[in-house]
């Protein structure tokens, strides 16, 4: 992971291979997605726990799910996602995921050489999570490979990205 900076954006790169061997195959438009969130100031614990901030056991979509969609009711996550398919987005979760509407002005593109994929990610500064030069920014990274779908993927949390700042990641400032 390469991240950089300037006086209104942030970038973010992923190199990785995709994990093989996934349970759900369902997703038969995208081989990969890759989703990357950044929880505002508001959201319990999101600079410990990243995006798992957002969801719970029994939300939809898990063995136990019913109707919950999301636990982001206290503040937002911004959330950038690219697909294998051809598609990317910009939204937020709150209340529940919008893929649509975010306010980071998230853009994304890809590409797979070999085995090998690289996600390059620009987003504002501004957006529900506020960056800003000096800060050390929380997120998550959630990569669905092997086709999945879902809740079937692979997350990290408890990483930050640093802006000036000492993190996990250290953003070049541009």
């Amino acid at each position: 992971m390469q991240a950089a900076y300037d006086a209104n954006n942030l970038y973010v790169r992923l190199t990785f291979k995709a994990p093989t061997g996934g349970f759900d195959h369902s997703d038969k438009d995208n081989e990969v997605k890759v989703n990357m969130m950044f929880p505002n100031d508001k959201v319990p614990m999101g600079d410990q726990v990243g995006c798992w901030a957002s969801c719970h056991e029994d939300s939809k979509g898990m063995p136990k799910g019913k109707d919950k969609t999301k636990y982001v009711t206290a503040g937002a996550m911004d959330l950038m996602q690219w697909a294998s398919g051809g598609k990317s987005a910009d939204g937020f979760v709150a209340d529940k995921r919008n893929m649509t509407g975010g306010k980071a002005g998230a853009t994304a593109e890809g590409a797979k050489n070999g085995d090998t994929y690289t996600v390059t990610f620009t987003r504002k500064l501004a957006g529900n999570a506020v960056l800003a030069a000096g800060k050390a920014v929380p997120f998550g990274i959630a990569i669905h490979a092997d086709n999945a779908a879902g809740r079937f993927h692979h997350v990290s949390f408890g990483h930050t990205i640093g802006l000036g700042a000492d993190g996990d990641v250290k953003a070049a400032k541009q």
